[in-house]
């Protein structure tokens, strides 16, 4: 199935945080329906084959990242590209005094310019354009950066969870419908087969992920994979360590040279 996936021409990206949250409220319907139709299996399996070769999958992509986008603008400056200019202007504590001057430092650096504490204060809505402005530079600038793992980790877990609330409402609407579905069919079954028991079983997941889509799929959850991500992407403003040169030890000496350290690496993203 996973290489089914990949074959669909979706990147990690899409793949992790657009089209497994869709599928994800997919998830009841299609297991109540295996369940009491299992021959439906390779049925599906054809369908999956012909969706992906027509497009579906990549549609059921797109509106996961729509309605996304939509929760994004919802919440305005909670979460996305707003969240991380928020965390650089004065008036936000978030980050340390002392780190967020190194990061004004490094994209004044860069001919980026940041408001300072008292033109802030006198015109806050232009510093955080100012800051909007330095974090879209800084997002483009980190794309064609050295290693891209960490960064573009934070990145896939901000967005599934972003794109996960978009659609909270049809995992609600779908989990709700199968399990009704399923406990009406459970109701026609024979009591006392292990087929009717193994179907009571059933419904302890199913009722498991609707209680995950209420109480876990949450403006709290977005928000702090926002701030995992916005911190991720803000450090790389943080100037690259250099490996400093082993001393040369003369031969008289019983002192042997430090290790050299380690450089740090970039991480670049793939969308915000």
């Amino acid at each position: 199935m996973t290489d089914l996936l990949r074959s669909v021409g979706l990147s990690r990206y899409e793949l992790n945080a657009r089209l497994k949250p869709a599928l994800l409220a997919l998830l009841p319907t299609a297991g109540v329906a295996l369940f009491w139709y299992p021959g439906a299996w390779s049925t599906v399996g054809s369908i999956v084959a012909a969706g992906s070769a027509c497009g579906v999958l990549y549609a059921i992509a797109q509106l996961a990242r729509n309605r996304g986008r939509a929760v994004e603008r919802g919440l305005k400056r909670e979460v996305g590209r707003d969240h991380s200019a928020r965390l650089l202007t004065h008036a936000d504590d978030t980050l340390l005094a002392e780190t967020k001057a190194r990061y004004h430092a490094y994209l004044r650096s860069h001919d980026k310019v940041l408001s300072t504490a008292d033109e802030e204060r006198a015109g806050p809505e232009v510093a955080f354009c100012r800051a909007r402005s330095a974090v879209d530079w800084l997002l483009e600038h980190t794309r064609t950066g050295g290693g891209a793992a960490l960064l573009l980790d934070e990145n896939i877990s901000y967005g599934f969870q972003r794109n996960l609330l978009g659609l909270k409402p049809f995992g609600i609407g779908l989990s709700a419908i199968a399990i009704v579905v399923h406990v009406l069919l459970l109701s026609l079954a024979t009591p006392g087969e292990e087929r009717f028991w193994v179907g009571v079983a059933v419904c302890i997941p199913l009722a498991a992920l609707l209680f995950w889509w209420v109480f876990f799929v949450t403006k709290g959850a977005v928000a702090e994979a926002s701030l995992a991500y916005a911190q991720r992407l803000l450090a790389n403003c943080e100037p690259a360590v250099t490996t400093p040169r082993p001393r040369r030890i003369s031969s008289g000496s019983s002192k042997s040279a430090p290790p050299p350290a380690m450089p740090r690496q970039r991480e670049v993203a793939s969308e915000p």
